[in-house]
């Protein structure tokens, strides 16, 4: 009896330890990256009323605070120039130590499975390319990757499951994909730590990833789903997503948000239009940055019910509308990266680097290349035809003296003809003519669910699909 007592006694100091150590959500944990040159609020939780204390080793900097009545506390810390490995000692009496934090980019990867999807592929759709990158992968390189695990709520959060991993074969290769490659070609280029905290849940809609308190003011967003207990479909019903995998990251500092979504709104591009800017604003302000970029990437072509329909088509010109009307943010087009039997296109390498073009020429100012394929910009008629002029352009399109394939035009009809295309050499212009459109009212470009065009640049970036009306 006293061997049980004896043991007894010992777990309950044991217990009484753990109580008593300082409590910090998971993303806060061995292996970590922290964004360079910011202040990041960290929450934490210990006994009551208790003096807590945090020594930071990159400036040997003490801070000292006391917890609530329930215990909770938070430091606002100051972040140096890029560097590691550091260590932050945290104690309440007793010492609790996170090791080999870096300092570097850290960005916030969301969305739904495109942005989901590993970089192993899922089974059966593979991501080409992609095996040497997890052969090579090695624990010494300055990339930590982070995944949330899949969880919804009603009430707001203040952690979640997943933890810092370091750059290995497998832990590459379970990550996510588009992340990945991104983040493989910031770190390439900027020659420092890179962090990739991957948040996305497969099938999930854009309004799920939002707060109760935006959402209230948009128009066509049912909120009174919310006073059920069960959901049959929680990563697509408002708020759920962001209350459980979004908001116990508060205070955290990020340098930017990545976005592949919007597969599971596409029957509604209007509501869409309104959502997006919401869901940007509503992030900038939850991560303390107005100016925050949000790099989104266009949803690729794919059959849907049928190729040739349009649901897919106009969701694509309402994102390719969104990049005007919102401030700091960049689209990635996919237009040649579709798989027309497949949702979820194996070209995930592709849309991993030109999110990096994006951020390298936008967010770290790098110049001397082209970040993005042709973007229609003006058009003026001449005759029976259309000369288009693109944005992104300028360094030429290409092919030259060829016909363009992926033009139609549609007359007073409303009947829409494959139409001849052709660059005006050695500038930024496309004419557009058909013989059988003698009076051309609108101008498609690749404007199918799944169809596939030739425009490009001289970066080889594909043209983005689009669709004009004609002034008379």
């Amino acid at each position: 009896m006293r061997k049980i007592y004896i043991q007894i006694a010992c777990l309950v100091c044991i217990l009484q330890t753990v109580q008593s150590k300082v409590w910090l959500p998971s993303y806060y944990g061995d292996h970590m990256v922290l964004q360079q040159q910011t202040e990041n609020i960290i929450h934490g939780k210990s006994e009551s009323n208790k003096q807590i204390t945090l020594v930071t080793s990159w400036n040997r900097k003490k801070y000292i605070t006391r917890s609530d009545s329930q215990g909770l506390f938070s430091f606002t810390v100051v972040t140096p120039v890029a560097g590691g490995p550091y260590s932050m000692t945290f104690s309440d009496g007793e010492p609790y130590v996170i090791n080999d934090i870096l300092i570097g980019e850290l960005w916030f990867c969301s969305g739904q499975s495109n942005m989901e999807m590993p970089v192993k592929g899922y089974k059966g759709q593979p991501v080409f390319g992609s095996h040497p990158y997890i052969v090579k992968a090695k624990e010494s390189r300055q990339m930590r990757l982070f995944s949330v695990k899949n969880e919804w709520s009603k009430e707001l959060k203040d952690d979640v499951e997943g933890e810092w991993m370091l750059h290995s074969s497998q832990n590459v290769g379970n990550f996510s994909a588009a992340a990945y490659f991104f983040g493989n070609k910031i770190e390439e280029e900027l020659n420092v730590p890179v962090g990739l905290i991957n948040c996305s849940w497969s099938a999930s809609k854009i309004e799920s990833w939002i707060d109760g308190e935006t959402l209230s003011h948009i128009e066509g967003v049912d909120l009174s789903v919310l006073k059920e207990n069960d959901f049959g479909y929680p990563n697509g019903t408002p708020t759920l997503l962001f209350n459980a995998m979004v908001h116990p990251f508060r205070g955290l500092a990020v340098k930017g948000i990545l976005w592949y979504q919007g597969e599971a709104n596409s029957n509604a591009p209007e509501l869409y239009k309104r959502l997006f800017p919401a869901f940007v604003s509503q992030w900038r302000r939850f991560f303390n940055n107005e100016d925050l970029p949000v790099y989104y990437v266009q949803i690729a072509p794919w059959q849907s019910a049928n190729k040739d329909e349009l649901d897919w088509a106009i969701f694509r010109q309402a994102q390719l509308e969104l990049l005007s009307q919102i401030p700091n943010t960049g689209m990635v087009i996919t237009a040649d990266l579709g798989a027309e039997k497949f949702i979820h296109p194996p070209y995930k390498i592709e849309v991993g680097e030109r999110l990096a073009y994006w951020a390298l020429a936008k967010t770290y100012n790098k110049k001397g290349f082209t970040y993005s394929g042709p973007i229609y910009k003006s058009y003026e008629k001449e005759g029976s035809s259309i000369k288009l002029t693109f944005d992104f352009g300028d360094d030429g399109l290409n092919p030259e003296q060829e016909n363009i394939v992926g033009f139609e035009l549609a007359g007073t009809d409303g009947h829409f003809i494959e139409a001849c295309a052709e660059i005006i050499p050695a500038t930024n212009m496309v004419k557009v003519w058909s013989d059988r459109v003698q009076n051309p009212v609108e101008v498609r470009y690749c404007f199918r669910n799944y169809k596939l065009g030739t425009l490009k640049n001289n970066a080889g970036l594909p043209a983005a699909p689009f669709r004009i009306l004609i002034n008379k």
